[in-house]
């Protein structure tokens, strides 16, 4: 899985909402000139786009038996893309979604790490918040391989539930990086979330790119739990994102009691830290 730089804190909620609608609202041109004659054939030519493209195409085709087994087995495709749609595909066939559900739960349970990730992802489309003990139950499944534990994770926050919220704490302790910062980002899906205790610990983990999205968590909600960690990171973490997220982090719990660590960071050798330290002391009460 590629590790995906945070986004500048201050268009956290318009990169959110974009995201969001994104992720849940088919092409334009969905449903509109498909078929799964055209589905087959850009699969035999091998490009992730394209297939996607015709799986949207085709959101309201009639299809034979051969065609649901064939889009069946995309769901077990190399490209995340290809395997995402495929499930959306489902998700607009209530029959169909139903054996979709039933196959992933049973390879959750005992399927191998690829079964697995391919499992999570489908769930994460077709998946009902009643399905988020058993995704819980595959992160912890020992023997799966770091992406699979992350994919289940995932699935729990497109799921979006806040029954998920055990199983993603727990998942912020994982061995993995990979892991611990799908947790952090499905933590900010869930439905109604408020707090973000699990995220503090995190906020100075070992890994960059968790550190990053950890600041910017804590801060979105904001957790002032989270302040002395961050202070400390605002002047001496080698990262400048961390610093930058960190900083813009104070300024949203606003403690006034965090004017000598940004007044610091203000000074930073980063012209993106030191703005946004700047901008941040503005906002202490």
């Amino acid at each position: 899985m590629n590790h995906r730089t945070i986004a500048r804190p201050i268009a956290l909620g318009a990169v959110a909402l974009a995201l969001a609608l994104a992720a849940g609202a088919p092409d334009a041109h969905a449903g509109r000139g498909g078929s799964f004659a055209r589905i087959r054939s850009a699969t035999q030519h091998g490009n992730p786009d394209a297939i996607v493209a015709e799986l949207e195409k085709a959101e309201n085709i009639p299809c034979t038996s051969a065609c649901m087994t064939f889009v069946l087995e995309l769901l077990d495709h190399d490209s995340y893309a290809v395997r995402d749609a495929a499930a959306w595909w489902f998700a607009r066939r209530p029959a169909q979604m139903v054996e979709v559900t039933e196959r992933a739960l049973d390879r959750l349970a005992s399927g191998s790490s690829v079964e697995v990730r391919s499992a999570a992802d489908a769930l994460a489309r077709v998946g009902h918040p009643r399905v988020v003990p058993q995704l819980a139950a595959a992160i912890a499944r020992s023997g799966l391989s770091d992406e699979a534990r992350a994919h289940a994770v995932r699935a729990l926050g497109k799921i979006g539930h806040l029954s998920a919220n055990p199983a993603l704490a727990q998942a912020m302790g994982d061995g993995s990086a990979e892991v611990r910062r799908e947790a952090i980002q499905a933590w900010t899906r869930i439905l109604r979330q408020s707090g973000a205790d699990p995220v503090v610990a995190l906020v100075t983990d070992a890994d960059v790119s968790v550190r990053r999205a950890a600041a910017q968590v804590v801060g979105r909600f904001p957790a002032a739990a989270a302040r002395a960690s961050l202070e400390g990171v605002v002047v001496s973490d080698p990262d400048p994102a961390v610093r930058r997220n960190a900083a813009w982090a104070l300024g949203r719990i606003g403690d006034p009691a965090s004017r000598a660590a940004l007044t610091a960071a203000s000074e930073d050798a980063s012209s993106l830290v030191r703005m946004t330290a700047r901008a941040a002391l503005r906002h202490l009460r």
